[in-house]
């Protein structure tokens, strides 16, 4: 009975599920984080950081481009469990190849509960 109710309330929370779309630029904005202005990453022109928005379930799509001219780079999501998906989660040379200079990569994972 328990496991039919949890496995109802799976299908119930992936029938919600939505896909989330972001496209990223990073590169190099000037910004003063601990109260020096100099020459910070940031992306889509902006710095803090943007944040990620979803639910359990939800598919996130994140296009990212780094203009960061000679630099390579990753993104690493703090705080998300990825199980099925760690080449989507940085850092570079660990779980996945860093982005090269002028490069793209797409994330793709779903939202899930830690383990």
């Amino acid at each position: 009975m328990l496991k039919t109710i949890v496995t109802i309330l799976s299908l119930v929370t992936f029938a919600f599920a939505k896909t989330v779309t972001y496209t990223w630029s990073i590169g190099w904005v000037t910004a003063a984080p601990d109260g020096f202005t100099r020459q910070v990453i940031g992306i889509n022109g902006q710095f803090p950081l943007p944040t990620i928005e979803g639910d359990v379930g939800d598919r996130i799509v994140i296009s990212v481009y780094n203009a960061l001219g000679d630099e390579s780079t990753s993104i690493h999501f703090h705080g998300l469990d990825q199980p099925g998906s760690q080449f989507s989660d940085g850092p570079s040379g660990v779980t996945q190849c860093p982005i090269p200079p002028g490069g793209s990569l797409v994330y793709d994972f779903i939202v899930s509960l830690p383990q």
